[in-house]
């Protein structure tokens, strides 16, 4: 009985002390916002767009039992105003998605998703102008391999400047 005890001890003490390492990188949580502004954003045909924007961002990294990250999530929230410098006229973009990244194994590099709205912008008296939401998955190498929603603003500055003409 005692050595019955005493390996069951023994194969305790190696099952925490695994477990320990394996626990011993719990996830990382953090928080930050930023705000700023960038005139002349975009030039359009007798107008530039103006861009004032503020985002808070939490992100939470996951870790093996290594200490290795194998995947981060980051929450975005953002309000970005887009103004016409020569008639005043202004798009507000609603964001609020989240970004996947997950290691793919045995390299360095990782597999990326956004899932939510990128952008919901609204024009005063005329509503949604602006739309992009669903869920897209990237390449490492940031090549669209998989889309699905409503994906209305390309990545070309044309539709920026017909919301604010």
């Amino acid at each position: 009985m005692r050595k019955l005890l005493i390996a069951f001890a023994v194969t305790t003490a190696a099952a925490m002390a695994t477990a320990g390492s394996a626990l011993a990188a719990p996830p990382e949580m953090f928080h930050f916002s930023d705000s700023g502004s960038e005139p002349g954003f975009i030039e359009c045909d007798g107008y530039a767009i103006d861009l004032d924007t503020t985002n808070t961002v939490d992100v939470t990294v996951y870790f093996n039992g290594a200490g290795d990250v194998v995947k981060f999530l980051a929450r975005t929230r953002a309000i970005d105003t887009f103004t016409n410098t020569v008639t005043g006229k202004t798009v507000v973009n609603r964001g609020v998605f989240q970004e996947r990244f997950t290691r793919i194994r045995g390299t360095d590099e990782f597999t990326h998703s956004l899932t939510g709205f990128r952008f919901m912008g609204t024009s005063p008296g005329e509503g949604l102008v602006l739309q992009d939401v669903g869920r897209i998955v990237y390449s490492p190498e940031h090549e669209i391999l998989f889309q699905a929603g409503q994906h209305h603003v390309p990545e070309s500055s044309e539709v920026f400047c017909a919301a604010l003409a």
